[in-house]
């Protein structure tokens, strides 16, 4: 790199494909790169943990902010906040949703807020760099960021590796040091969901595992 040339950060190669993405397709699935819709799946099995009825959810990689009409029918007393680092999405977001609370933030780090429930679809679809473990190592240290302000839960999409295709530069998730990861630095509680489509599958990580002893089940199992 010459002493003139800016280092790029990590986010901003993705940040650039989804800012064209939305110029080319606007306000639709195609511009938040979901062409094929399927959209309310992805929410369902992102929102399937969530067992009270008044509650703080963030949508982080809102895009559009379309997730929030989808969940204030299904769950009317729901306190949304999207966050997306994007500026024209958190933008047209707040002009089709007034007075809904959307924040523009560089990354993690920059969510103002805790949430009783974080959300993720498909934030990490496409890699922020080349090399497959330095994009994980990315995942990791958001989803752990993200984890520390849920008071219950988090729940993320990923592309499956048991994809019989994988485009160039899309990152489908190893499990097996996914899990290491989520066992190791988040919880031991969790679900990994691989019916709701055939090519992702989802991860929900709660807050609580203290188990109950001697009958050695989670203190939240009832």
């Amino acid at each position: 790199m010459s002493p003139g040339e800016a280092r790029l950060h990590p986010f901003d190669r993705v940040r650039s494909l989804y800012r064209e993405q939305f110029r080319r397709h606007g306000d639709s699935p195609a511009g938040v790169f979901w062409p094929k819709g399927r959209q309310e799946l992805r929410w369902q099995a992102l929102t399937a943990a969530i067992d009270v009825p008044v509650f703080d959810l963030l949508d982080y990689g809102c895009g559009l902010g379309h997730m929030r009409t989808w969940l204030a029918e299904r769950h009317p007393q729901a306190r949304y906040t999207g966050a997306d680092m994007l500026e024209e999405y958190v933008e047209h977001a707040r002009r089709a949703n007034p007075g809904a609370r959307f924040q523009l933030v560089g990354g993690p780090a920059d969510v103002v807020g805790e949430f009783d429930y974080t959300v993720l679809s498909g934030v990490f679809n496409i890699r922020y760099v080349d090399d497959v473990r330095g994009h994980e190592t990315i995942v990791f240290d958001v989803l752990e960021q993200l984890f520390a302000r849920s008071r219950r839960a988090l729940a993320v999409n990923f592309q499956t590796p048991f994809a019989d295709f994988a485009q160039e530069a899309s990152h489908h998730q190893d499990l097996g040091r996914l899990l290491s990861f989520v066992v190791g630095s988040l919880s031991r509680r969790f679900t990994v969901d691989h019916a709701a489509l055939p090519y992702e599958y989802t991860l929900t990580v709660w807050r609580d595992d203290r188990v109950r002893r001697p009958e050695n089940v989670f203190e939240t199992s009832g």
